[in-house]
């Protein structure tokens, strides 16, 4: 093995002990002891916890009510941070696996030899709890962290305000049929075409078909190259024509509102961290978190609430002046989705939030109270979650999981197939054996290898590449294809796979269809690919289980592998057990047609309708 296992693309908890260290002694990490059903019971517990603290009273004032921007709450963006940041449920993995170890190995003492600061402030506590001898450094207490953060604010807002993109006065205002805000970064290249878009090129295809180019403005957020890519010594490439970025219809007077409140920061930063609930909180399983915690709430002052605001300027500054009949976006769910639906929803403009990719069952972003889904109380100008007027999902697996985890409306929610399935299936069926041949040779495969088709983002795959990697090397005949993700670079991969004869690691504009078709199977860790190619009778595989596929894993429509020997017994069987192949193949056909993941060939089409829908008649 090149690296310890690593479940679900977290970091692994960071802890080397030693159990009994004057008698026999024995030497442990703490990963060790946090199993799957534990990894589930973490991620569950995180957001429980996160969505908690919204009754927190912080200034007497419970923390949905007490911080807003222009009568909407700001706590829709800090549940945003608190999940993506990772903190919380570092604390939570942290408990779990230290309880366990403690349940299991009932040691008289403990030594810590090495450790991150949420095991050196967990471990000492519990193990004082049970009256276990420790021994080891505790957690320190960083100035550092606090500093760090406000210098990024800073920067951040500076560079916002600053930016040379802005112009000095309002651009005249164009009415128009539909505003679509995509991400720049994944506009492909300099075209002008829709279809360059790389998450809804399809149905922005079918709209301009319906509506004409002037009909629909494209506008774009964040900044041309992906977060990857980035380097503040390198500018990224200059966007389409066809996309204007934001900031070139926002001038800096209009970010005067989010402007005061970055300058606020610090005042909001010393409520949130004088909060006898918050503090009584970070209590956690008997263990007082509140350094870990309090720095998290530092994130939310400093840097979560000016940038959110500061989207909202913009989100709403750019609607008054392009008056969109309605709008689309496929970030719904995130930061500046929701702001753009908060603005949106201000000004009485319908939004229409496409899916994308896979809606994680543990992801924050679409778990929703039902109490959140309204007004906290009568009278209040917080309307509730910004919802966007019509969610458009690829299947029904997304519709129940919205219904009954997200608390959605039913019909709020449009079941239209996927575009990028339909597109993926029509290219898949016209595929000649000769373009199927020179994708394999493309990969490196020769006729005497079958090809593995791995597509995951990087993130995600790290902790357990490794031991794919080694699957692959154990099994004779096998060539394995990465195929680097579009939000990504393939530099972690080619760094990983360094010095491998039979891996070959591919751009991200690499013909998906053509993989496909020429692959005798998928891995992924969480991607929709594995879906796609289960729709097109390819069967797949997700690693470093449990993750978001498990459900289909425990339905039979994927195989599944959590550990790494379990990895090389499971391809194994995917590659050369022709019963095992049926049995899945069996499974998704079933699970794909109860489900309606088949593709048609009209998602496009349907997603169109329903956006249009919104618009209502146009003149």
């Amino acid at each position: 093995m090149r690296a310890r296992w690593a479940p679900r693309g977290d970091r692994p908890l960071q802890a080397s002990l030693v159990l009994n260290p004057a008698g026999s002694a024995r030497h442990v990490s703490l990963a060790d002891y946090l199993d799957a059903d534990l990894e589930e019971q973490a991620a569950t517990q995180a957001n429980a916890w996160i969505k908690s603290i919204r009754a927190a009273r912080v200034d007497g004032m419970p923390f949905r009510e007490r911080f807003t921007y222009t009568g909407d709450s700001l706590w829709w963006f800090a549940e945003l941070y608190l999940h993506k940041e990772r903190a919380i449920l570092a604390l939570f993995r942290t408990l779990l696996a230290a309880n366990a170890l403690l349940d299991r190995e009932s040691p008289s003492a403990v030594r810590l030899l090495s450790g991150d600061e949420t095991a050196r402030l967990v471990l000492p506590q519990l193990a004082r709890a049970r009256r276990i001898p420790w021994e080891g450094e505790g957690a320190r207490q960083s100035y550092a962290a606090p500093v760090a953060m406000d210098a990024r604010s800073t920067s951040l807002m500076l560079a916002a305000v600053a930016s040379p993109a802005r112009p000095f006065r309002l651009p005249p205002r164009v009415r128009t049929t539909l505003a679509a805000f995509v991400h720049t970064a994944f506009w492909r290249g300099d075209s002008d075409q829709s279809a360059a878009e790389s998450y809804i090129g399809p149905v922005l295809q079918e709209l301009e078909g319906r509506v004409g180019v002037q009909g629909l403005a494209y506008l774009g957020v964040g900044p041309t190259s992906n977060f990857r890519a980035r380097r503040w010594w390198k500018p990224g490439p200059a966007p389409a024509r066809a996309v204007r970025p934001i900031e070139t219809l926002v001038p800096r007077f209009a970010l005067a509102g989010s402007l005061g409140l970055w300058l606020a920061r610090h005042h909001v930063r010393r409520a949130l961290q004088s909060s006898p609930d918050l503090r009584a909180a970070a209590v956690l399983g008997g263990c007082d978190c509140w350094p870990v915690i309090a720095r998290s709430l530092s994130g939310v002052a400093l840097l979560q609430f000016p940038w959110s605001a500061r989207a909202m300027d913009e989100a709403g500054v750019a609607l008054d002046v392009v008056e969109p009949a309605a709008a689309l976006t496929y970030a719904e769910a995130g930061g500046w989705g929701r702001a753009l639906a908060l603005e949106a929803r201000r000004r009485g403009i319908p939004l229409a939030g496409l899916q994308h990719g896979f809606i994680y069952r543990h992801w924050l972003n679409y778990l929703h109270e039902s109490d959140e889904m309204h007004p906290p109380r009568a009278g209040s100008r917080d309307r509730g979650f910004p919802l966007p007027a019509r969610t458009l999902v690829f299947d029904e697996y997304a519709a129940r999981h919205l219904i009954e985890a997200g608390r959605f409306p039913p019909e709020s929610i449009v079941v239209t197939g996927s575009p990028r399935l339909d597109g993926l299936a029509r290219r898949f069926a016209e595929l000649d054996p000769d373009e199927v041949q020179a994708v394999r040779r493309l990969a490196g495969a020769d006729d005497s290898r079958h090809l593995v088709l791995l597509v995951t983002k990087f993130s995600e795959v790290h902790g357990v590449l490794p031991a794919l990697l080694d699957a692959v090397g154990s099994i004779e005949g096998t060539q394995l294809a990465i195929k680097a993700h579009p939000a990504e670079t393939p530099g972690p991969y080619e760094a990983a796979a360094a010095g491998m004869r039979r891996v070959r690691v591919l751009p991200a504009g690499t013909d998906l269809a053509a993989l496909l078709r020429a692959s005798r199977a998928v891995v992924t860790v969480n991607s929709t690919v594995a879906l796609d190619a289960a729709a097109l009778g390819v069967p797949a595989l997700t690693i470093g289980m449990p993750n978001n596929l498990s459900p289909f894993v425990s339905a039979g429509a994927l195989a599944g592998a959590a550990g790494p020997q379990e990895i090389a017994d499971v391809l194994r069987r995917l590659l050369y057990d022709g019963g095992f192949r049926l049995r899945l193949s069996a499974a998704s056909m079933s699970l794909t047609a109860e489900y309606r993941m088949i593709p048609d060939g009209r998602a496009a089409e349907r997603q169109a309708d329903a956006i249009l829908g919104l618009a209502g008649p146009q003149p």
